[in-house]
């Protein structure tokens, strides 16, 4: 009988909101099933560390980044604001460590550029926090795209976004001069990850915001995937349907945001849809079952760590940092070109003045 695996050292970086809602969680889960062990947390704000640290009573808190390559663990998870991704990133990955990064990879493509070539000159793996890739949703509607089960396409809308009620700790989130993100680098960053992996690039781009020089709250993109047309609307001050739909001349599906197992699919000429929900497949003795429920998103978002430290998981699933060029150079092309979305409520003076 083999031995199991000794659990994998792992140390997180940046003890903030994220860390705290979504690897915290992920993380005990993980360390009760015996694939890793957190040994180390680091945050130079010790009211972040101590409030993360109290659930990994083991783990090291070490205000110093130094401190964390000083303990050599196996991976480091970097959670921390996204102006400090490449620094931190190259580091880890100069000294030994795998490195998983929370998105978006970097402020900007050339930045994510060199964090990539840095993983390839010194070995080692990194990866990057794409969840709505795990979600059997996303991947069901892929490979209803990609099979051609909804015919040629002809269009997609995707309208995203609520109030911003996100627990951070600092203005500086909302500051340009200190690498605030806005909308699109925050949410866009997950839609237009989702679309050049479901579509591949796209062939044209246009995009407005309202960030007047400041952070955009609001924006819209307009993107060509060949000859299909798709609108991505996003917001943080009002309330969104926070629903995708892809319609091809066959069917068409829609998609409520983080709905990790369900979404509606109608076949054309039928008269009929259907609100799917995904189990996992299971073979019974004479056909094809229904297993459990596919996971939520607790474990959608758990099993993008667990693919990095379980050796019997597909490594096919873990998503390279590699993958995130695309949506950085998107990103980059969109603020190159941005316009100012029209808004009529504002005072003559006002719009005069931007």
């Amino acid at each position: 009988m083999n031995a199991r695996p000794a659990p994998v050292h792992v140390a997180l970086v940046g003890c903030g909101a994220v860390a705290q809602l979504y690897y915290r969680p992920a993380l005990e889960t993980l360390e009760r099933e015996g694939l890793l062990r957190l040994t180390a947390a680091h945050d130079p704000d010790p009211v972040a560390l101590d409030t993360f640290g109290d659930s990994f009573p083991s783990a090291r808190r070490l205000t110093r980044f130094p401190e964390v390559l000083a303990i050599s663990p196996q991976l480091v998870i970097i959670a921390s604001p996204p102006r400090y991704h490449p620094e931190q990133t190259i580091a880890a990955l100069a000294a030994g460590i795998d490195v998983h990064c929370e998105k978006p990879l970097a402020p900007n493509l050339a930045e994510g550029e060199r964090m990539v070539a840095a993983a390839v000159e010194a070995g080692r793996r990194l990866s990057i926090g794409m969840v709505r890739r795990h979600f059997a949703a996303t991947r069901a509607i892929g490979r209803l795209i990609s099979n051609g089960n909804l015919g040629p396409l002809g269009s997609i809308d995707c309208f995203e976004g609520t109030p911003f009620t996100w627990p951070v700790r600092s203005v500086d989130f909302l500051r340009p001069v200190a690498g605030a993100a806005g909308v699109l680098q925050d949410i866009g960053t997950h839609c237009l990850d989702l679309l050049t992996w479901w579509l591949g690039s796209p062939s044209a781009i246009s995009y407005e915001d309202d960030a007047m020089g400041g952070v955009e709250a609001n924006c819209r993109i307009e993107l060509m995937f060949g000859d299909v047309p798709a609108t991505v609307r996003l917001s943080r001050d009002w309330a969104r349907p926070n629903r995708y739909v892809i319609t091809g001349r066959d069917g068409w599906v829609a998609w409520t945001v983080n709905e990790t197992n369900h979404f509606d699919y109608g076949i054309s000429g039928t008269g009929y849809a259907g609100d799917l929900t995904l189990h996992e497949a299971s073979v019974g003795v004479r056909r094809p079952t229904l297993g459990a429920v596919a996971g939520e998103f607790d474990e959608a978002f758990a099993n993008q760590v667990r693919v990095l430290v379980d050796p019997a998981s597909d490594a096919r699933e873990r998503v390279p940092g590699a993958d995130a060029l695309t949506t950085l150079g998107l990103i980059d092309r969109c603020y190159a070109s941005r316009r100012q979305m029209p808004m009529p409520w504002m005072v003559p003076a006002w719009r005069a003045a931007t």
